[in-house]
């Protein structure tokens, strides 16, 4: 049996096209290039994902301190109002469905 494998041509059976290696080597890098600025892309995205959840939650907080303050404010004019005589409130009310109507119109 040796002697078969010894009597056996030591060429290969099979060719490629001219250039085939040069052409997969390029093909690696930019397959590499492209997994590069993929993962690039995703850090950049987490990262503006994740600055923009930081903002939205800043501001959730700061919107709970303005809306308290509008409450209070609210008050304070609700206070106000009931400390004006009775003639004065009704001037107000006049003054507030004479604006209502313009604004429809």
């Amino acid at each position: 049996m040796e002697n078969d494998l010894e009597k056996m041509k030591k060429t290969m059976p099979y060719t490629v096209p001219d250039g085939f290696f040069d052409m997969m080597e390029e093909r690696l890098m930019q397959e590499t290039v492209t997994i590069k600025e993929k993962s690039n892309l995703r850090k950049i995205v987490l990262w503006t994902s994740l600055a923009v959840a930081a903002s939205l939650a800043l501001l959730m907080v700061l919107r709970q301190d303005v809306f308290q303050t509008e409450e209070s404010s609210f008050e304070q004019v609700e206070i106000a109002f009931t400390q004006l005589s009775d003639t004065d409130q009704e001037l107000m009310f006049d003054y507030y469905d004479e604006i209502e109507y313009l604004d429809n119109y």
